[in-house]
């Protein structure tokens, strides 16, 4: 009995066991797949890169870029709030002449 369960698992990891390449020789090296990128990296001390003055300034502007379009933003919302007003007390006005103004009684005969 102990030879038939020796015998089993000896058969399941010869079987089971996968022979993987090993690439450690010249040959198998060459034969692997060249890796394709879709980008560039780009070294902080070769061409292309930026100073940190450089990239100082641009962040300047960036940020004053920013700052002006939300204060234009907040300008039109301003104006925005500001016809609302308006015209709410436009209503407002006319309402109250409406109410103002007396009613004529009608005689019946």
């Amino acid at each position: 009995m102990k030879q038939f369960y020796f015998f089993l698992i000896l058969a399941s990891m010869l079987s089971c066991s996968k022979n993987a390449p090993v690439l450690n020789n010249s040959d198998q090296l060459d034969a692997t797949p060249q890796i394709t990128y879709d980008t560039t990296a780009i070294d902080s001390f070769g061409p292309g890169a930026t100073s940190e003055a450089v990239m100082a300034k641009i962040n300047a502007v960036a940020i004053k870029r920013e700052k002006d379009s939300l204060a234009a933003i907040a300008k039109v919302e301003q104006e925005k709030l500001d016809k609302e007003k308006a015209k709410k007390e436009e209503e407002n006005k006319t309402d109250k002449k409406t109410e103002d103004k007396p009613t004529e009684e009608v005689k019946t005969n």
